[in-house]
């Protein structure tokens, strides 16, 4: 037997690695394509390591095929640089097509930008020109030349405002707008922590009063608190009762401010339209200051034994209540309402004044409040109304349609004419245009060589059947069912406007014509107007109208409208639609107005509204028209091309009736115009 020869140990694999390392390097060094192929790896490295980089992945696993997306291994790379690293001179502007941005990144960019800049909403058309209300640091600005904070633009924009509004105040901003920024006195500066401020036994009034030194808000005394950052633009203070948790819902911080103690600063610029002496007039629920120049010429709070200053009321204290405005409920509530009269000031015309406003809230209920401008020639002048003055809303630009729908349908009766205290007013030295009309917001009729208003002289006594005025008409004729010994009442008469407030979007002079139809059973009046000569082609027939929305208590519907027909005769109410060619009415049951021809019954897509309508229809050919339905609130016209006529083809023209039929309301109309 041989002896056993003890084997060699074979080589480990750590060790075969090792040596066939060395041999392949040997082998590369010798070789020929050896720098060639060093640089292809150096440059396939480079490539498919920066691209996995931006995708946050490990430039080595596209080569080794090992899975680098444990936690572990991703804390060992180095993150990309943030965006406003890689670029700090447009911190907003969107990231490369390459990164992407987690969803929950992108939602709270869009917060920040939503409240630090007040003119960006994701509800807002892009191209709308919009300017930066968003001050340094704390939102604070100081007055500026544009009329609001020094943030704002010089340059003034009168467009229509695209987006929203509230009773604090609009989205989108304009010149002359008074800039809005809500304070929390519960919090600090940072939004988190509370100040102590708010308890029961805090005094509302004295926190607000730390605010002022002298008769100015200090600006270094609110950055102690909650500041923000969200500003809305206001042009009037007018807050019906609302509840007051809608004050931090509007500033978009319902989830973080509760609806108590705090406190809303609205600063602008103002210019009075006439040279003159005027004086704030108003009240809220719970705070309201106003200052001009500095100086406080008003507080109308709620506890009327608080004041913010050594300020003090001079007259008709305890004089004029809004307890039936605010809606007051107890005995507390009646000692309260009643308006503050400020002091006189004396404004030349053009010339702007600042002007700064505190409205506030502690209890968290109920909140509301209204500030008006009187003039000194309308302070000695009798009013119609004994339990107020009318006295015109103050305004720092013209109303919109649902401005005016508001104010109207309001408890508090405004006057017609509502002067417009824009920054940028050119305004006039003489005193006796302070009763002149301000500039309308009812767009002007189609030029007309005939026509025909209820301001003429020939209605300054009644409006009656056979009543004539204008030219391009015969005389009036009026028909009814008036029936007062059974409380049916229908019939006509000339609405003034100090007395019908409703009647002012289509009032000339203050006067319209009115129908009213109310009380027990079906009511009708129906005032038909002849035409001289029968429409023609190409020729217009516009009116304007507001109506009510019907109520019938008959329980037959009732409507409201106008008629083009056929004929000239009306001996009864019934026949307001014989011979018609074309009806425009509201119909109790539908919200928008009604059209009737020869086409199919269409809705006008128009609400039925206090704003009031123009109806302007255009005679094509025989059987051919266009309508066009203008709300004279100011909102976009809605535009009916080439619709067919109704009734007996080729029939002309020939009057139009006006009729109220049960709607147990009024109607008013005027401006009849014929052309051209």
């Amino acid at each position: 037997m041989a002896p056993s020869v003890k084997a060699k140990n074979p080589p480990t694999p750590k060790a075969r690695s090792s040596r066939r390392s060395l041999f392949g390097l040997a082998a590369l060094i010798t070789s020929t394509p050896f720098l060639i192929a060093i640089a292809i790896h150096g440059i396939l490295l480079l490539l498919g390591g920066s691209i996995v980089l931006f995708r946050q992945g490990n430039p080595l696993a596209i080569f080794t095929g090992q899975n680098y997306a444990e936690p572990e291994g991703a804390m060992e790379l180095q993150a990309p640089p943030s965006p406003e690293e890689s670029s700090p001179e447009s911190p907003n502007e969107p990231m490369t097509t390459e990164t992407t941005t987690p969803s929950s990144e992108r939602e709270e960019t869009s917060e920040v930008l939503t409240l630090t800049t007040p003119s960006v909403m994701p509800s807002f058309p892009s191209s709308t020109p919009v300017r930066s209300l968003a001050p340094k640091a704390t939102g604070l600005g100081s007055p500026g030349k544009g009329g609001g904070t020094g943030g704002i633009g010089t340059g003034t924009r009168k467009k229509p405002r695209t987006g929203k509004g509230s009773l604090f105040g609009f989205e989108e901003t304009q010149e002359n707008d008074l800039i809005g920024t809500m304070i929390d006195l519960k919090l600090d500066s940072t939004g988190k922590k509370p100040t102590g401020i708010g308890n029961t036994d805090t005094d509302f009034y004295g926190a607000v009063r730390s605010l002022l030194s002298g008769s100015g808000v200090q600006d270094g005394a609110i950055r102690k608190y909650f500041v923000v950052p969200k500003k809305l633009g206001a042009t009037q203070i007018f807050i019906p009762v609302c509840d007051a948790a809608e004050a931090p819902k509007v500033f978009q911080v319902a989830d973080r401010v509760k609806p108590n103690f705090w406190v809303i600063r609205y600063r602008g610029r103002f210019a009075a339209p006439v040279t003159g002496k005027y004086r704030f007039v108003g009240k809220a629920d719970d705070l309201l200051w106003v200052a001009v120049d500095g100086k406080t010429v008003l507080e109308a709070h709620w506890d009327v034994n608080n004041f913010l200053t050594a300020w003090r009321p001079k007259d008709h204290v305890k004089e004029h209540s809004v307890y039936d405005f605010m809606e007051g409920n107890t005995e507390g509530d009646r000692e309260r309402a009643f308006l503050t009269y400020g002091d006189w000031m004396n404004l030349e015309a053009g010339k702007p004044k600042d002007l700064e406003i505190l409205l506030g809230e502690y209890g968290g209920g109920r909140f509301f409040a209204v500030l008006m401008m009187q003039s000194w020639e309308e302070e000695n002048r009798k009013t119609g109304s004994k339990e107020r003055p009318l006295i015109p809303l103050f305004v720092t630009a013209e109303p919109t349609g649902q401005q005016r729908q508001a104010m109207r349908s309001s408890k508090i009766q405004f006057p017609g004419k509502t002067p417009v205290f824009a920054a940028d007013a050119a305004g006039s030295d003489s005193p006796t245009e302070a009763t002149t009309p301000s500039p309308p917001t009812t767009p002007a009729p189609p030029t007309s060589t005939r026509g025909d208003a209820a301001s003429d002289p020939a209605y300054a006594a009644e409006w009656k059947d056979g009543s004539s005025a204008g030219q391009g008409f015969e005389p009036w004729i009026l028909c009814s069912n008036d029936s007062p010994d059974n409380k049916s009442f229908a019939g006509f008469y000339i609405a003034r406007q100090e007395e019908k407030s409703g009647s002012e979007p289509v009032a000339t002079e203050g006067r319209s014509w009115a129908l009213y139809a109310d009380g027990e059973g079906f009511q009708e009046a129906v005032a038909c107007r002849p035409f001289s000569v029968p429409l023609a082609a190409n020729q217009f027939l516009s009116v304007d109208l507001v109506a009510p929305v019907p109520k019938s208590n008959s329980g037959s519907p009732g409507s409201v409208g106008l008629t083009l027909r056929q004929g000239k005769k009306l001996s009864r109410p019934s026949e307001y639609n014989d011979g018609a060619r074309l009806e425009l009415f509201a119909l109790e049951g539908k919200g928008n107005y009604q059209i009737l021809d020869g086409s199919q019954l269409s809705d006008s897509g128009l609400p039925v509204s206090p704003a009031g309508l123009r109806v302007q229809m255009t005679l094509r050919t025989a059987d051919t028209y266009d309508l066009k339905l203008l709300s004279l609130g100011g909102d976009a016209p809605v535009e009916f091309p080439n619709r067919r006529l109704g009734g007996t083809p080729g029939s002309p023209l020939e009057s139009i009736t006006l009729y109220n039929r049960d709607s147990e309301g009024n109607v008013y109309f005027n401006r009849l115009q014929l052309g051209p």
